[in-house]
């Protein structure tokens, strides 16, 4: 059988080299093209002519990169194929797959077959295949997620590093050799791997599917997956892939948002204080129980409406609307007003609001209301009483003050306003107090208020001041005469009779009138003025007068006259006279009553009258009273010394019931004896009826401690008081003193003779002297020579006098005379 290929065309190799796709050419052993193919020309851009009988080095070359260039041309050694680079002949680029094969020989040198496959199309295929996997790579690897693949049996195939460092892993290697078991090693709960691979079972895919894993370290952290199944082509489950997300930090938000969530819902609900939230369209958006039990209204059946509508009183709609506006305009504000109950009545209430924003904008508005109904109540209490009186329930000086102050104002403002002012004192108040006791005395007081509020019109005010004091203030008055008409009332419904504790008082009241208030510019002024008419009725023993300017520059006087008073004291312008007291029967000096006087450098010598009273007033009687004692002493030591005849005469001292009562009487005796060294039987001290009345228990310790001292005691003006028999018989008197009004009063023939016998006969009966004051005639020394008394002073005997006249009296009466003229 003939083989098939001797059938073949003799040129059936040429058409092969000259027609295949491939780029071909024959060259010999020096690399000498001897043949191209129609491919190889549109290949490399060469016409078959330009390029036979050429090296091929010249035509095409390999690449630098393609590899080494000799085994190109080599025909040594086996064929070979390699994919190189080679330069066309236009200067572009080729990519061939290059073959090389040895075909023959001519002219006994070999000759081999070069072939360019063009894999152009496939080189970039391969390279876009390439970079595809490179961007896909880096996009797995640099990705701010984890990525993941796992097998459904719970292990990981591939995972990138950011799920790595997300687990706490510094190498991917690290971590997929550390899980062999997903759900076991990684959920902190592990049913979430099995709810998770349960979801992805239904659906093929899960989203946001939030966990709590363990960290390498055992930290525990919460991620969020995304993942899917992928299946083979079988339709069979290859494995899961997906990615996650650490969102620790997102859940620790949502925790704390959702406790302050809390707090402010448990704020909202529980709170002591009523809360309502307002929209923008003032419509309550919501309300606590807190502002249920406040106002009455249940948050349900006003939601949505406007609160103006339910809580706001009328009168207030328009400050309602003043403190929306000045709350949106950003200001917080905190006001203290009235909103209405369900039931209509009006609560005090302290109100806070502040705007809510939330997206940048004003979104509503937040009222806090407080129910203040009881510390309303307290502050209005507490105010009653810092300006009311607390026993009287009458306004107090402070509240007195202020509408005085406001008459004052209105006064000047309107030339139609007439208002009087009157200060009104009880007479024997005191007196009251210390015998039926402090009840007693704080049932008058409210029984004075009553009746002085029945006096006048609810126009007016009446104030208690303090003690027994109260003023009045009789505002929108017409004339004088109704000033007048009050006054009059007032003093005739104080002068009716008191009962209390069981006793019957009638103390009365002096009342001080300012009229012609127009004149002032201050309240205190008309408190002063009217305070003066008062003392001034109360002096002269009338139930009212009315302030005049005479008045104000007589307590001017006084006021200065104190002043020069206490100077006098510190530079030694007080002095002493002296009056002698004599033996009724026989005449003779038997001592000195020692008078203090004043000889005032500018106003020369002070009557007694003057200053005595207003020493008394000032409290400045204790340190004269001191003064007279010491000197009175160390005058009658003096004179003693002297004259030792004189040694019998005494000196006697007034003491007021201040000094009495004042502890350091008796001290400042002892010591003024002690210093000059009179014999204390030489001093007497005489005291008024008053200071026995005064306190009884402190009036016989004190006598008795004088008495101890060896010192006399005589009643000043007695008959004229109220002294007690029993209090005679218990204290140690040594004389009795009757007062000049039963000597040489008007009188002094009918009654007051009685009167001095009668005195003279109880006298005699408690073993006391007796000694009358005022006698100025013959007459009058006769009748007590009649009537058995023991002593006498008064003009008829001598005048006061000063030591150096008073020693002439001592003289001549040791001289043998009576010693007055």
């Amino acid at each position: 059988m003939t083989h098939p290929t001797a059938e073949l065309p003799g040129d059936i190799f040429r058409r092969i080299f000259q027609c295949t796709p491939n780029a071909a050419l024959i060259r010999d052993a020096d690399g000498i093209v001897l043949a191209a193919n129609a491919a190889f020309e549109a290949l490399f851009g060469a016409e078959e002519a330009d390029i036979i009988g050429r090296d091929l080095r010249e035509v095409v070359r390999p690449d630098s990169e393609s590899g080494p260039e000799g085994e190109v041309w080599s025909l040594s050694g086996s064929a070979f194929l390699r994919e190189t680079r080679w330069a066309a002949h236009d200067g572009g680029a080729v990519d061939v797959s290059l073959s090389q094969f040895p075909v023959g020989l001519l002219a006994g040198n070999p000759v081999s077959c070069v072939i360019f496959r063009d894999i152009s199309g496939r080189r970039r295929a391969e390279e876009q295949l390439d970079a595809a996997e490179r961007k896909y790579r880096s996009i797995f690897e640099n990705a701010v997620e984890g990525i993941f693949q796992t097998t459904p049996g719970g292990r990981y195939l591939e995972v990138n590093r950011t799920l790595a460092r997300i687990y706490g892993f510094t190498s991917v290697a690290g971590m997929t050799e550390h899980f062999r078991d997903i759900k076991n090693q990684l959920y902190v709960d592990p049913k979430r791997r099995d709810d998770f691979v349960r979801k992805l079972s239904a659906h093929d895919e899960v989203h946001n599917f939030e966990s709590q894993i363990r960290k390498k370290d055992g930290e525990v952290i919460w991620i969020s997956e995304n993942a899917r199944v992928v299946r083979d082509a079988a339709g069979e489950v290859a494995y899961y892939e997906g990615t996650v997300v650490d969102i620790t930090d997102r859940k620790r938000a949502e925790e704390q948002l959702a406790a302050q969530r809390a707090y402010f819902d448990q704020l909202f609900a529980n709170s002591p204080q009523a809360i309502a939230l307002i929209d923008m369209h003032r419509n309550i958006v919501d309300a606590n129980q807190a502002f249920e039990d406040m106002f009455g209204f249940r948050a349900e059946e006003i939601k949505g409406f406007g609160m103006r509508t339910y809580i706001v009183p009328e009168h207030l709609l328009g400050e309602c609307e003043s403190t929306r506006s000045a709350i949106l305009s950003g200001k917080p504000l905190v006001r203290e007003t009235f909103r209405q109950h369900r039931d209509g009545r009006l609560i005090p209430v302290s109100m806070i609001g502040f705007p809510i924003e939330f997206g940048g904008r004003q979104q509503g508005i937040v009222y806090i209301y407080q129910d203040i109904s009881e510390r309303k109540a307290f502050e209005e209490q507490i105010t009653h009483q810092a300006f009311h009186d607390a026993l009287t329930g009458l306004p107090n000086r402070s509240l007195f003050a202020d509408r005085l102050e406001r008459a004052l104002t209105r006064g000047k403002r309107r030339g139609d306003y007439q208002y009087a002012v009157l200060m009104i004192d009880l007479n024997k108040f005191k007196g009251i107090n210390d015998t039926l006791g402090h009840q007693a005395g704080d049932h008058l007081l409210v029984e004075v208020s009553k009746r002085l509020l029945a006096c006048v019109r609810t126009m007016d005010t009446v104030a208690r001041l303090g003690g027994d004091e109260f003023a009045v203030i009789l505002e929108e008055l017409k004339s004088r005469k109704e000033v007048m008409t009050v006054v009059e009332r007032i003093g005739s419904v104080l002068a009716k009779p008191y009962v209390l504790c069981g006793a019957t008082v009638t103390p009365g009241a002096s009342i001080g009138i300012v009229l012609r208030t127009r004149e002032y510019e201050s309240a205190e002024d008309i408190l002063r003025d009217a305070d003066i008419a008062m003392y001034r009725a109360k002096e002269s023993g009338r139930t009212s007068m009315i302030f005049d300017r005479q008045m104000h520059q007589e307590i001017l006087e006084a006021i200065s006259l104190e002043a020069d008073l206490r100077a006098a004291l510190d530079r030694g312008e007080l002095l002493l006279h002296y009056q002698p007291i004599v033996d009724v029967q026989t005449g003779r000096i038997e001592g000195f009553e020692a008078l203090v006087r004043w000889d005032h450098p500018d106003r020369g010598l002070v009557p007694p009258v003057r200053f005595i009273p207003l020493a008394e007033e000032t409290g400045l009687i204790l340190p004269l009273g001191r003064f007279v004692i010491s000197e009175a002493c160390r005058q009658m030591r003096d004179w003693q010394l002297e004259m030792p005849e004189a040694g019998a005469l005494s000196v006697s001292v007034n003491v007021s019931c201040r000094q009495f009562v004042k502890d350091g009487l008796v001290e400042h005796v002892s010591r003024v004896l002690a210093e000059t060294g009179l014999d204390p039987a030489c001093l007497k001290l005489e005291i008024t009826e008053s200071v026995l009345m005064h306190d009884a228990q402190h009036t016989a310790n004190e006598l008795n401690k004088l008495k101890a001292l060896g010192i006399k005691i005589a009643i000043d003006d007695f008959g004229t008081g109220y002294s007690s028999l029993s209090y005679l018989r218990q204290l140690p008197i040594d004389h009795l003193k009757i007062d000049r009004s039963f000597i040489s009063g008007d009188d002094c023939n009918g009654e007051s003779q009685e009167i001095v016998k009668s005195i003279i006969a109880l006298a005699r009966s408690l073993g006391l002297t007796v000694i009358a004051e005022g006698v100025e005639h013959q007459d009058q020394l006769d009748k007590l020579r009649f009537a058995d008394c023991d002593k006498a002073q008064g003009f008829m005997f001598s005048r006061p006098v000063d030591k150096d006249a008073a020693l002439h009296l001592i003289r001549d009466a040791i001289n043998g005379g009576c010693g007055c003229g």
